[in-house]
């Protein structure tokens, strides 16, 4: 049976107010593989005889009618039934017709509820009002960095950072879950005791930082690097190590850790995508080498977690996360806020 949805709103008088319904059909349709159509109540065109026509039209046999409302009110109770009773006397048994309830009191509009009562943190010289006053633009670096780190802080509470990430591990921690927007990160972070104090350190000192991917070279704070003499390297496309990897079977990622492995002493490693590189770092620390931080955060379901899980029990400083999370973005945002570290200033 071909389905159809309409999404169904109250309507105005106002052409203006009915365009919102008209993108969130689109949005909804971008989505899905049946076709979405809009309509309207009252007011405006296509109402909901229209939209069922049109369906009709398209050979649709079962129309699910979604309507905008948030609460079962009249129109729910009375009014659409009615006109649907007409609806189905006159197309019979052509058309299946259902109606979906009231969004109702749903968790994601309550969090949509809180974003739009979070904005009212912003002063007005942080925001300016965009189309029709319903939303805000942030244009302000100083202000998006404020609002993020205060919504973080409001998500995760001050028990969690005093409790767990007290210091300048929270500071890691805030730029991490920032990088993801997602508080539930947080709780994925683990640092060696010494980590944050010894790549502090090593930076202020001129590391050079290997790095497993471009995509973490790249996403490194290059300015930040340059105030402490610091570079960023990735030796992962070189053409030697292209061209052992391919001799011997081994992934780049491995390859280009062997080839700089001296290099590594004192300095940093700061791997966000390929478990192997990982896991070569962790047996060159076994056979002497040291790093003077290692940052693990590489993502995947394959040897991403068991990589991390070792790296989490080696003797050496490291900042990781644990499970299949992980990821350049994650990387890059640990060695971003440890450079704000090192010049004094937030990790956000």
């Amino acid at each position: 049976m071909k389905k159809g949805v309409l999404i169904l709103g109250h309507g105005s008088r106002r052409q203006a107010a009915n365009e919102g319904l008209k993108k969130l059909a689109d949005m909804v349709q971008a989505r899905f593989s049946i076709r979405v159509l809009p309509a309207y109540f009252q007011f405006a065109k296509p109402d909901l005889a229209d939209g069922v026509q049109c369906l009709v039209d398209d050979d649709i046999e079962e129309i699910i009618i979604v309507p905008t409302f948030l609460f079962p009110g009249i129109h729910l109770k009375v009014d659409i039934p009615e006109e649907l009773a007409k609806l189905e006397q006159q197309y019979g048994s052509r058309v299946r017709f259902q109606v979906t309830p009231a969004l109702g009191p749903d968790p994601r509009l309550a969090e949509i509820i809180m974003e739009r009562g979070r904005s009212s943190e912003m002063s007005n010289s942080d925001a300016a009002a965009a189309a029709g006053g319903f939303a805000r633009v942030i244009s302000s670096p100083s202000a998006i960095t404020r609002l993020s780190r205060s919504r973080i802080e409001d998500d995760l509470g001050e028990e969690f950072f005093q409790g767990h990430f007290p210091g300048p591990e929270g500071e890691v921690v805030r730029r991490v879950v920032h990088a993801f927007g997602n508080p539930d990160v947080a709780h994925l972070m683990r640092f060696h005791p010494q980590a944050v104090a010894s790549g502090l350190a090593a930076l202020k000192k001129g590391a050079t930082l290997f790095t497993d991917v471009r995509m973490v070279k790249v996403g490194i704070n290059r300015t930040g690097l340059k105030g402490f003499g610091c570079k960023a390297v990735c030796l992962i496309h070189h053409p030697r190590v292209r061209a052992e990897a391919e001799a011997t079977g081994l992934t780049r990622a491995i390859v280009a850790f062997r080839t700089c492995r001296e290099s590594l002493q004192g300095n940093i490693v700061v791997i966000g995508n390929a478990p192997t590189a990982l896991e070569e770092v962790i047996n060159l620390v076994e056979q002497g080498i040291r790093p003077a931080l290692i940052i693990g955060t590489p993502v995947g379901f394959v040897g991403a977690a068991e990589s991390k899980a070792h790296l989490s029990g080696q003797d050496i400083p490291y900042i990781t996360m644990i499970g299949p999370q992980g990821g350049s973005s994650a990387a890059v945002a640990v060695v971003n806020a440890l450079l704000a570290l090192a010049r004094g200033e937030a990790g956000l």
